[in-house]
């Protein structure tokens, strides 16, 4: 089994499997310790750098959210999730002959003292978290590297094991024990499938959905208009970074916080305010935003001039092929929107100190002969 393996990489001794618990079980503490250690400070400077640029004055600070106390419980959870199923892991040999019939373990088989699914069931345990820590492992590092590291990454991390765990177990036992037909083909798989499950369990939950759908009500409610698939920039890591923090389509996007969004992403200001932008033109325009975006109009600060006047209203309109009264309305819900006027001066303090940087380095340039001049004139006036 799988603790042959463990064995011939760490030896079959006790110092062995030791040494695997401690390298599954302290990784995730290790991760947060090197957060606050070598990437909090440089956020710091970054968020800073962001709010002048963009002339703001905040009383939120990066303090606020990446601190060591709102980290300590979900690096605990995840902690506690890795070290007790590591453990179980590790000294399954000599625990197998104390776990007796158990409801877990053996599902609707409960009772009937069924050795060869207890022993199924504790392999594909073994291999679903296995999946799933090699996967929040990789998406630790990785969001670790892009200083990134949310409390919510070790939450995640915790409940995709759980999650993974209990899926495979279902598959399990709709495949049965060792001496049942190989139901659906996937006998002969189990360990792939297991494995497979504690990578992607979102994707094996929707595949037993699918199975089950007769007893499954669907969900009616229609969100496409408003997905953030719709924002030009956003791809599919995007989205599910911001879903971390709720949200999850184009209106919770719209009304979510400037700072906040700088704070807890990796995201540039420009970048985050081109898609709330986008975003905000979404809840205004909906099933023509693709009308807007073929003409070059991708956002509301596009829209957002008082020059235009009713001949060109009515040529974008004609244009766009929407309604004249409707495109007017949502130009003039757009220049009423305060909120809208200050982003639209952010957009363009950040894009001002570019500018006046470029013109800062032209200068001394220019300006270098004419200092250097007078330097070598006077010790030719000496002699």
């Amino acid at each position: 089994m799988l603790l042959g393996i463990f064995d011939g990489m760490a030896g079959s001794g006790l110092a062995g499997r030791l040494m695997i618990m401690f390298i599954f079980s302290v990784f995730f503490p290790l991760t947060a310790i090197s957060y606050f250690r070598y990437m909090v400070p440089k956020k710091k400077k970054e968020y800073q750098k962001s709010l002048d640029d963009m002339g703001i004055n905040s009383s939120k600070k990066v303090e606020d959210i990446h601190s060591a106390v709102r980290f300590l419980l979900p690096v605990s959870f995840a902690f506690s999730i890795c070290f007790l199923a590591i453990f179980y892991i590790v000294f399954a040999d000599r625990l197998i002959s104390d776990i007796g019939d158990s409801v877990i373990l053996t599902g609707a088989s409960f009772g009937e003292g069924n050795t060869a699914l207890i022993t199924q069931s504790i392999s594909v345990l073994t291999y679903a978290f296995l999946g799933g820590f090699i996967w929040s492992a990789t998406n630790t590092i990785r969001r670790l590297i892009a200083n990134d590291l949310a409390p919510s990454v070790y939450y995640s991390a915790g409940i995709r094991i759980l999650l993974a765990s209990v899926v495979a177990l279902v598959l399990s036992f709709l495949l049965g024990d060792k001496s049942a037909p190989d139901f659906l083909g996937f006998k002969s798989s189990l360990a792939a499938i297991a494995f497979l499950t504690g990578m992607f369990p979102e994707r094996f939950l929707q595949y037993l959905i699918k199975v089950f759908q007769k007893f499954v009500d669907p969900d009616n409610l229609n969100t496409d208009q408003l997905s953030l698939y719709h924002i030009q920039g956003i791809s599919m890591q995007h989205k599910e970074r911001l879903e971390e923090m709720g949200i999850d389509n184009a209106q919770n996007l719209a009304t979510a916080s400037l700072t906040q969004l700088l704070i807890e992403t990796p995201y540039k200001s420009r970048q985050l305010l081109d898609w709330i932008g986008q975003a905000k033109l979404l809840c205004y325009a909906k099933d023509d935003m693709k009308k807007f975006q073929s003409v070059g109009i991708r956002s509301v600060f596009d829209l957002f001039s008082p020059k235009k006047t009713g001949s060109s209203m009515q040529q974008m309109s004609n244009d766009l092929g929407i309604n004249s009264s409707l495109l007017h309305n949502i130009h003039d819900q757009i220049m009423a929107d305060r909120g809208i006027n200050s982003l639209y001066q952010f957009l363009n303090g950040v894009n001002t100190p570019d500018d006046e940087q470029e013109q800062k380095v032209k200068k001394p340039l220019s300006a270098a002969p004419l200092k250097k001049s007078p330097k070598t004139a006077k010790p030719e006036e000496k002699k």
